[in-house]
C-alpha cells in the first residue's frame, strides 16, 4: 500500500508540472527592443582600431537578409562580418576588419534585416551611430526617389552622396561605393542623416546586383544636376530613368537567309556599315535611329558566296570611332516568309489587324486578298507601316457578332528578296458587345509639347499608343480588366522620347504613370479625367523634382 501512495503521488506531482507548462496566449506583435551597445549609440571619441560593435535586445534575434539590408554610411574599409547568421542570439555583433576613419560619424542602417526569432517582427530602420571625433555629424537630406517610366517600384532603390573633393570625377559612380547610402523605405521615402556639411553629387540607384553602388547598363539610375553645399537640412526629390551606356559595338550574328544583326549598345543614332572583304551589290541596312541593333539585309541569288561557310569582316563606323567585326554566314539557312499578328487586342470594329514579316516587304497587292463574311465578300486593303518595314495593316471593315474568312493568295506580299507568299487562309469571329466595355479619357492641363500616350494593362503590355497633342482619347470594345495610361513628353520634339545622361548633366524627358488601376467591367462606358497639374505641363518644368499626378473618375 505505501508502494502504491508513493507512484499515486509521483503521478500527481507530473500532471501538475504538464498543466504548468503554457500553451497559448496572445500573439507577439512587437519587435525587438534595444537595450544598449558597446560602445553606446551616439558615443564620441570611438578608438580608430575597434575590433568589435556589440548591441543588445531584449529578445532573441535573427539577421534577415541583412546583406540586402543593411547599409553602413560611410563605408567600412573591407567588409565587416554581422552576426548572428542563421541563428538567434540576444546580441547583434559587428566585426571590424579594418580601421575606422578618424574624425568620421558612422551610421549603421539594418532596414528590415533585424527580426526577433520566434514571430519575424522586424525593427525596420534601427540606426546604430557612434564617432571617431569629438562630435555627431547631424544634418539630413531626405525626400522620394521614383522610377517615372515604372507603375511598379523595384525593391531595392538606394539614394546615395558622393563627396565632390580634389578627388571627385563623375566616373567615380562607376568605380566606387557612395560616401553616404540610404535605402528607401516602403514608402517609397528615404533619409540621409548624420551628415557632415561639405559639397556633395547626389543620385540614386537600383541595386539590383545588390553591391551598394551603381552598375550601369543593369540597373536605373538618377542624379541631381547641380551639385549640394550642405549646410543645413534640405529637402530633395529624385527621378531614376535607364542611364546608357557609353557607345560600344557588340557582336554581329547570322540570323537568317540573307541576313546579318548588329548590335551595340549606347543608342547610336548613326551607323555606318561598310563590307571589308566582300562586295556586296544588293545589301540594304534597316536600323532605327537609337536602337541596340542594326539589319544587315543582301540577297544570297545574286551575291554568292560560293562556299558552305565564310567569314566576312566589317567596319562599324560610329561619328569618329570606327570598329571591325567578323562573323562566318552559313548557306544552310533556306528563304521562308513568315507572318506574325500583332496585336494585344481582338478584331473589334475600326481596329486594324497588323502582321509583321521575318522580311522586309518590298510590296503589298491588295488585288490579291479575299475577305468574306459568310458568303459575301467584302472590300480589304493592305497598308504598309511607314516606320517599320516588315509591318503592315489589314484593314476591312469589321462588324462585331460576325465571322470573316481572310484569304492572302500568293503575290499579296512580295518581300525583299522578290519572294512571294504563299496562300495564307484563316477565320476571324468577333464577339459581341456584352463582351467590352469603353474607356474615355480627357486629359486636363495636357503637355505643351508632343507626347504619346499609352494604354497598358496590368501585364504593363502596351495595348494602344498615339504620338498626338490631343486631349480626349476614346478607347471602344476593351476586354474587361484592369488598365493604366502612360504619358512619354517629347520636349524637344524629335519624335524619339529621350533618356537622360548624367555624364551630360542631361535629365530624361517627363514621364507621366497614371496613379491607379481603372477596373472596366464589360457593357460599361468608363469615362476618365486625367489632371496633371499645372507646374509640370509649363514651359518652365523644373528638373529633379516629382509632382503626384492627380485624377477623378466619373462612371457613366
Amino acid at each position: 500500500m505505501r508502494t502504491l501512495a508513493i507512484i499515486f503521488s509521483i503521478l500527481i506531482l507530473f500532471s501538475c508540472a504538464r498543466q504548468g507548462t503554457p500553451t497559448g496566449g496572445p500573439k507577439d506583435t512587437e519587435p525587438p527592443k534595444f537595450l544598449g551597445a558597446n560602445p553606446d549609440t551616439l558615443s564620441l571619441n570611438v578608438p580608430t582600431d575597434l575590433k568589435e560593435i556589440k548591441i543588445d535586445f531584449d529578445e532573441y534575434v535573427i539577421l534577415k537578409e541583412h546583406s540586402q539590408n543593411i547599409v553602413v554610411s560611410p563605408p567600412l574599409s573591407g567588409s565587416p562580418t554581422f552576426m548572428p547568421i542563421g541563428s538567434a542570439n540576444k546580441s547583434v555583433r559587428i566585426k571590424l576588419n579594418e580601421p575606422l576613419e578618424e574624425n568620421t560619424t558612422y551610421n549603421i542602417n539594418f532596414g528590415n534585416a533585424l527580426q526577433d526569432n520566434n514571430e519575424g517582427n522586424k525593427l525596420s530602420y534601427f540606426q546604430y551611430v557612434f564617432s571617431t571625433g569629438d562630435y555627431i555629424d547631424s544634418l539630413e537630406i531626405s525626400g522620394k526617389a521614383k522610377v517615372t517610366d515604372a507603375r511598379k517600384q523595384p525593391e531595392n532603390l538606394l539614394v546615395a552622396l558622393f563627396k565632390m573633393d580634389s578627388a571627385y570625377n563623375d566616373s567615380l559612380i562607376l568605380s566606387q561605393k557612395p560616401f553616404y547610402i540610404s535605402r528607401l523605405d516602403s514608402s517609397g521615402t528615404f533619409k540621409l542623416n548624420y551628415l557632415r556639411t561639405g559639397k556633395y553629387q547626389m543620385v540614386a540607384f537600383d541595386d539590383e546586383v545588390q553591391n551598394m553602388q551603381f552598375d550601369i547598363g543593369q540597373e536605373k539610375f538618377g542624379f541631381i544636376k547641380e551639385p549640394i553645399d550642405l549646410e543645413s537640412n534640405q529637402n530633395i526629390d529624385i527621378q531614376l530613368f535607364n542611364q546608357q551606356p557609353p557607345y560600344k559595338v557588340g557582336i554581329a550574328e547570322q540570323k537568317g537567309y540573307g541576313h546579318i544583326l548588329f548590335r551595340f549598345s549606347g543608342q547610336p543614332r548613326e551607323i555606318e556599315i561598310t563590307p571589308l572583304d566582300f562586295e556586296f551589290n544588293t545589301s540594304k541596312i534597316s536600323y532605327q535611329p537609337k536602337s541596340d541593333s542594326l539589319n544587315f539585309w543582301f540577297k544570297p541569288s545574286v551575291d554568292s558566296i560560293a562556299e558552305n561557310s565564310k567569314r566576312i569582316n566589317f567596319l562599324v563606323k560610329n561619328q569618329e570611332k570606327t570598329d571591325t567585326v567578323s562573323l562566318v554566314y552559313s548557306n544552310d539557312k533556306q528563304h521562308k516568309l513568315s507572318l506574325e499578328r500583332k496585336s494585344a487586342l481582338d478584331y473589334a470594329p475600326s481596329r486594324k489587324v497588323r502582321f509583321t514579316a521575318n522580311y522586309p516587304i518590298l510590296n503589298l497587292d491588295s488585288a490579291y486578298v479575299k475577305v468574306s463574311k459568310d458568303t459575301l465578300e467584302i472590300p480589304a486593303q493592305l497598308i504598309a507601316d511607314e516606320k517599320d518595314e516588315n509591318s503592315f495593316t489589314l484593314d476591312f471593315p469589321i462588324e462585331l457578332s460576325a465571322s470573316y474568312t481572310v484569304e492572302l493568295l500568293p503575290h499579296a506580299i512580295t518581300d525583299f528578296f522578290d519572294q512571294t507568299n504563299d496562300s495564307i487562309k484563316f477565320d476571324i469571329k468577333t464577339k459581341t458587345r456584352n463582351d467590352y466595355g469603353n474607356l474615355n479619357l480627357k486629359l486636363e492641363n495636357k503637355p505643351v509639347y508632343p507626347f504619346w500616350i499609352q494604354l497598358l494593362n496590368e501585364k504593363d503590355e502596351v495595348l494602344n499608343e498615339k504620338y498626338t497633342t490631343d486631349a480626349e482619347f476614346e478607347y471602344k470594345y476593351l476586354p474587361a480588366g484592369n488598365y493604366y495610361f502612360k504619358i512619354l513628353v517629347d520636349e524637344n520634339e524629335n519624335e524619339f522620347w529621350d533618356t537622360g545622361d548624367f555624364f551630360t548633366k542631361k535629365q530624361p524627358e517627363k514621364v507621366y504613370i497614371y496613379p491607379s488601376l481603372i477596373n472596366l467591367r464589360v457593357l460599361w462606358d468608363f469615362e476618365e479625367t486625367w489632371v496633371i497639374p499645372t507646374d509640370v505641363s509649363a514651359e518652365t518644368e523644373t528638373e529633379d523634382v516629382l509632382i503626384n499626378e492627380k485624377s477623378t473618375t466619373e462612371l457613366r
